[in-house]
């Protein structure tokens, strides 16, 4: 399948601009020459049963620069697996917190019940709000 256009521009972006780490760089240019592919098809030429790189997958989902197609039997493990493919977007920042997972859970819910009070009066804005505290769960 041929990569699109705009998939390709969104890449020299992000490598011009050094957007991605070393690592993650190195993952997407992988999914990037075999798109779409599953994780093992992509990284089959370079990291040979290397440990960790399937979670740059999901790193790279969480940023918004590759999405999850289906799931189908990979070419090389002969597994049911994610087939992942490039989105045309910039990496986004997710900021990392100490909160455990029970604060951010409270914090969620109180923001939300905030949001009802005041539902005649909210802006998307205090929606973008609520659901970035959502995708920090």
């Amino acid at each position: 399948m041929k990569t699109r256009q705009t998939s390709i521009d969104c890449y020299n972006e992000i490598r011009a601009n050094g957007l991605l780490s070393k690592r993650r760089l190195e993952v997407y240019e992988a999914i990037l020459k075999n798109a779409p592919c599953t994780t093992n098809e992509a990284l089959k030429d370079i990291y040979s049963g290397s440990h960790g790189v399937g979670s740059r997958t999901t790193e790279l989902r969480d940023v918004g620069v590759i999405y999850e197609v289906r799931t189908r039997s990979c070419r090389i493990t002969g597994r049911n697996v994610i087939e992942w493919d490039l989105t045309d977007r910039l990496p986004i920042n997710i900021k990392k917190t100490n909160k455990t997972k029970k604060q951010r859970v409270s914090d969620t819910l109180n923001s939300l019940r905030e949001l009802y009070k005041n539902k005649n009066t909210s802006t998307d804005e205090d929606w973008k709000m609520v659901a970035d505290l959502i995708k920090s769960i």
